[in-house]
């Protein structure tokens, strides 16, 4: 049989899908051995993680204002003008760019039929520079482009939003693919550098969804006077950003807290690119290598591919590499146990297989214990996190009552048509502050789940250890030949122990980040189970909790309602208390029909249901795997069956490439770590 060659680099796309294709041969190979060696536990996580590698995708969204040169940089990134660009803002709808040999495009409507479209005509589908145009985008869902583009070719897919601050239509299109996303790329003008409108979205939107997953491109740097000034210009980009997220992280946790500390080395420095995508575009059409060198959108190009591949690589890898541990280390250890199992006297083995049962059991009693104390856990994380649903809601209170408190209100405004401009102004003012304090106060639930999460897995690591111990403590029973171990090099044969349970990847995935980190980079058997609808219910608060925080403020404002209770009067003050006690009045209203302390209750169920499955799926797999092999053995001592000598070949072949499979997983895994800094 071969073996896996040594694999230690995936810092390209070629590399990346090498070392796809050989963790994908590896796993089926140990499938194949775990089939022969009838570890029928062992074969359904392959299969998950076989199956996650087929079905791996990534997403990245071009996002930024109107007129900030999106569709243009998309465009230089395929090297040619597809999409529509216009010195008018043009965009209407998503335009997805995926990987495929021939261009060509297919229009998504929203009734749910497609139609494929000449590439020529896609701005007839989705701009609005024409009343035409933009009536028939208002039908469309997304347009599909198709073309031969080196970055989608790792089953990433480009998304070009609307412009923001446009109109509300437009912007709530991007807004609704941004929970969808794995990336975003903010686009800002060189000329107009970070407005307050992309200030306010990064801070309440990109920031809030995932703070590992922006990259900033600086686009029009071929307009600015001089090099000096375009670095200038980039150094105080960063520095700005720096400022919001670490302003943000030390609001949510406290500058001193260990939070703050981690948040901090996560983020690290900002990614700032300074490009020109107009020159690029006309470069790369041209050929004119000069041209692309001013544009510095190689270099952009050169750190995409580097995340595309080492970067989110490293996440994705993670779950692949730590079940070939798992399930080679298990492949060893039945391949010996089978091997020293059969060579006992009967006497021998009846004992070692009387005390190798009562242990399995003592295990199985133990996880029935440790379940129960998840379920503990998950209710003292209920008891621990329900007063920061008080303190949201009061802060919720405060943040509306404050805009009231600080609006400029004129007594024309208040008598003018009642106050409906007013009213509307305010309405607008109060539903943002609102927004904001949900968000910020769901980053903080999100916060301390994860913390009890993290809690957890720590306490359950003795669990795992114990495990392994006793596993190996069974094994060793049946070696009535230690000798037969010489062959394992020290490395390899640690590797078997601590591989024994294959938990490991959830703690650090735990610890890491919580249930998203424990889905995304840990064991395979959560597989295609996790998908991003669950991740996003397990860790995704800030994407979906705002939305119930915010409870609709606007909406408080219509009907009528409110003019009836404040207008009894037309005086300033009298207006402001009377509004203010209405407001207050409806905002607890809703919150408390909304349901919020359900919803986090449910959150924290969810979170820590998972956990459960998992231990009690990953525990049973092993000690089920094991209590079958020792039946079959019993069996074949009853028998007085002994390894003939082409089993004892297929043995030995199967625990050589068992171990070169293995070795390699090692090696994969320390690079990963290297990666992701997880040491």
């Amino acid at each position: 049989m071969t073996t896996s060659p040594e694999v230690t680099s995936f810092s390209s796309f070629l590399d990346y899908k090498r070392v796809v294709l050989t963790l994908a041969t590896d796993l089926q190979k140990l499938r194949e051995f775990a089939q022969r060696l009838k570890l029928e536990h062992t074969i359904a996580p392959l299969d998950d993680v076989l199956e996650r590698i087929t079905n791996d995708s990534f997403k990245i969204a071009v996002v930024g204002e109107f007129k900030r040169g999106k569709s243009t940089f998309i465009n230089a990134l395929l090297g040619k003008a597809i999409l529509p660009a216009d010195i008018l803002p043009c965009s209407a709808t998503l335009n997805r760019i995926t990987y495929n040999v021939m261009p060509l495009v297919k229009i998504a409507y929203k009734d749910g039929h497609c139609e494929e479209v000449p590439i020529d005509r896609l701005t007839d589908f989705v701009t609005k520079l024409t009343p035409e145009s933009e009536q028939l985008a208002e039908t469309v869902k997304e347009a599909i482009v198709y073309y031969p583009v080196n970055y989608c070719k790792n089953n990433v897919d480009i998304f070009d939003t609307p412009g923001l601050n446009d109109d509300q239509t437009m912007t709530d299109v991007t807004l609704s693919v941004l929970p969808t996303v794995d990336a975003a790329i903010l686009v800002i003008l060189a000329q107009s550098p970070l407005s307050e409108y992309e200030r306010d979205f990064l801070e309440n939107k990109l920031l809030v969804n995932d703070l590992g997953r922006v990259i900033f491109v600086v686009t029009g740097i071929d307009r600015m006077d001089s090099d000096e000034d375009t670095t200038r210009l980039l150094k105080s980009i960063e520095t700005r950003i720096l400022n919001y997220v670490l302003a943000r992280a030390e609001k949510n946790y406290g500058k001193d807290s260990e939070e703050y500390a981690v948040y901090r080395k996560k983020i690290g420095k900002p990614r700032v690119f300074g490009i020109s995508a107009k020159q690029a575009l006309a470069a790369k059409a041209s050929g004119d290598v000069e041209l692309l060198r001013r544009s510095h959108f190689a270099e952009f190009e050169t750190a995409l591919e580097k995340f595309l591949t080492e970067d989110r690589g490293a996440v994705f890898l993670q779950v692949p590499v730590n079940r070939l541990l798992a399930a080679a280390g298990e492949i060893l250890s039945t391949i010996n146990l089978q091997e020293n199992a059969l060579c006992m006297k009967r006497d021998e083995f009846e004992a070692a297989h009387a005390k190798s049962v009562a242990e399995l059991d003592t295990l199985r009693k133990q996880k029935t214990e440790e379940l129960t104390r998840i379920d503990e856990a998950a209710e003292c994380a209920r008891q621990r996190i329900h007063p920061l649903v008080e303190e949201m809601r009061a802060e919720i209170l405060h943040a509306a009552a404050a805009v009231i408190d600080r609006a400029e209100i004129t007594a024309d405004e208040v008598s003018k048509n009642k106050g409906t401009e007013l009213q509307e102004r305010l309405a607008k003012q109060i539903s943002t502050a609102v927004r904001n304090v949900g968000q910020t106060a769901a980053e903080r639930i999100q916060t301390e789940i994860q913390r009890e999460l993290s809690l957890e897995a720590d306490r359950l690591q003795g669990f795992s250890d114990q495990i392994a111990g006793t596993l190996a403590g069974i094994h060793e029973t049946f070696n009535m030949h230690p000798q037969q171990h010489e062959n394992l090099p020290g490395e390899t044969a640690a590797a078997v122990i601590a591989t024994y349970t294959g938990l490991g990847g959830i703690w650090s995935g735990y610890r890491l980040a919580g249930a998203k980190g424990a889905a995304v980079g840990a064991v395979g058997s959560f597989g295609t189970a996790v998908g991003a609808g669950l991740v996003c219910s397990l860790i995704g608060l800030p994407v979906t909790f705002p939305i119930v925080l915010a409870i609709g403020v606007v909406s408080i404002f219509t009907g009528g309602w409110l003019t009836k209770k404040v207008f009894g009067g037309s005086m300033v003050e009298d207006f402001r208390t009377k509004f203010k006690a209405s407001v207050s009045e409806e905002i607890t209203k809703q919150l408390a029909g909304s349901g919020i302390e359900q919803r986090v209750s449910e959150q924290i169920t969810l979170a820590f249901s998972c956990l459960k499955t998992k231990v009690q799926q990953e525990v049973d797999a092993l000690l089920d795997n094991t209590q079958a092999t020792l039946a079959e053995l019993r069996g074949k001592q009853e028998r007085n069956e002994t390894l003939t000598e082409s089993e004892q070949q297929e043995m030995q072949a199967m625990r050589t490439d068992t171990q070169a499979i293995l070795g390699n997983a090692q090696r994969i895994s320390r690079q990963l770590v290297e990666i992701l800094e997880i040491v």
